[in-house]
């Protein structure tokens, strides 16, 4: 219903901003027009903002968008199938189960939500929710699943951790028309004072889920039963917890990796955590918020991603770590990094998903900022020439295009459209 005589509007400038906030609007609305960008890393835009997504086989990824819906992606069309997974509320997290726990020969999914639940849905059928973890008493923020067993594992606003356990048989899930309602069989609470915005399990075992969030500390449970990680000694009193100190405020992203642990924090820092003796190894600092980290060890790097947008390529196995890369493709906050095989993808707010190369990305002898050769050469190319017309416009020496250098330089500018 509206009201007569009111002015109805999503213009973000028709609302109260200050004018640094304008500012930053107009910014990011200028660099989302720029052809470069619009063109680096292929960009998959999503119909709404990007939370967090998961990649399932090579071609699909699973999107959690802040519109309440789930979504899955064709990334060979660049196209969201019409199907949707509903929520009353922002998709936080999405995963897939492994590759074996299968119904009807489609992939098994699931989405966590601000509406307190997480849905179990197939992959090839969206629409049709198999089943409903029901527990948490607030936001579910944070979402994992076991690599071989059907275990899942959540984190919320209510400062817990639920440990679930799916049907042995996936098949068993699609066996009721109505979703099977499946509770907790472990909760964990207590040890965290904030809100859980992230977990991961340990690389090697799976044996261990690590647990970060608001309160700025790290903490460690068995993966099979959610006792406290026991430690043995100096660095620990009995049990495994890193404690807020070395990071000052919330921490956004864990990711476990040979021999470590990185976590990336608000606090414009990511570290790299020795796990037997719970001291920072190495510290990355960042001018702004980092909310998104990917160690890839096999290069010798560590990618991250923040508040502005910006991903940083860092070079951490060879003396002091150092940036080696800076990728600006990303208007907004990046939310998530992954990677599969020799690529690794990054979601942002600014509803894209985008694919880079790592060979191609820590390779590139290009300078500080990565640009494909192809899109260098026309940036380069379009530059000179409307650099040549400014000139002329404003009396400078450059000569005055010529009627066929006016046409030139429009399919210039239309290559780079079609790229």
């Amino acid at each position: 219903m509206s009201i007569p005589g009111a002015n109805v509007s999503s213009d973000r400038r028709n609302f109260f901003m200050s004018s640094a906030q304008l500012e930053a609007l107009e910014t990011k609305e200028a660099l989302e027009q720029d052809p470069i960008r619009q063109k680096l890393g292929s960009p998959f835009r999503a119909p709404a903002r990007i939370l967090g997504f998961e990649l399932c086989g090579d071609d699909t990824a699973v999107f959690a968008l802040a519109n309440h819906q789930a979504r899955v992606a064709d990334l060979k069309t660049s196209e969201c199938k019409k199907a949707v997974v509903k929520h009353t509320g922002p998709v936080t997290a999405v995963t897939v189960m492994p590759g074996s726990y299968k119904v009807s020969g489609s992939r098994i999914a699931l989405s966590a939500s601000w509406d307190k639940t997480v849905k179990v849905w197939s992959v090839d059928n969206p629409q049709r929710t198999l089943a409903v973890l029901s527990g948490h008493s607030d936001f579910v923020k944070c979402l994992v699943v076991h690599p071989t067993l059907p275990l899942v594992y959540t984190g919320s606003s209510d400062k817990t951790i639920l440990f679930w356990r799916l049907p042995q048989l996936a098949e068993e899930l699609s066996e009721s028309e109505e979703p099977m309602v499946i509770r907790p069989f472990k909760t964990v609470k207590g040890q965290h004072t904030g809100q859980i915005y992230t977990m991961c399990l340990d690389r090697e075992t799976a044996g261990v889920l690590f647990s970060a969030g608001s309160d700025a500390s790290i903490r460690a449970w068995n993966a099979m039963d959610g006792s406290l990680l026991v430690a043995d000694g100096a660095a620990f009193d009995g049990e495994w917890v890193i404690p807020r100190g070395q990071h000052k405020t919330n921490i956004s992203d864990i990711k476990s990796a040979e021999g470590g642990l990185w976590t990336a924090s608000v606090d414009k820092t990511v570290i790299s955590w020795d796990i037997e003796t719970g001291k920072a190894d190495i510290v990355l600092e960042h001018s702004t918020a980092v909310t998104a980290v990917l160690p890839i060890p096999q290069v010798g790097v560590v990618i991250t991603g923040v508040r502005d947008g910006v991903i940083y390529v860092w070079r951490v196995n060879d003396g002091s770590p150092r940036v080696i890369r800076e990728i600006h493709a990303h208007t907004d906050d990046v939310t998530c990094l992954r990677i599969a095989g020799r690529y690794f993808y990054s979601s942002s707010l600014d509803d894209t998903l985008r694919v880079w190369a790592v060979e191609d990305v820590v390779g590139f002898s290009g300078g500080l900022e990565y640009m494909p050769a192809e899109l260098a050469a026309l940036k380069a190319q379009a530059a000179e020439q409307l650099s040549a017309s400014s000139l002329n416009k404003l009396g400078g020496s450059a000569s005055a295009l010529t009627e066929e250098e006016e046409r030139e330089l429009a399919e210039l500018m239309s290559d780079i459209d079609d790229m």
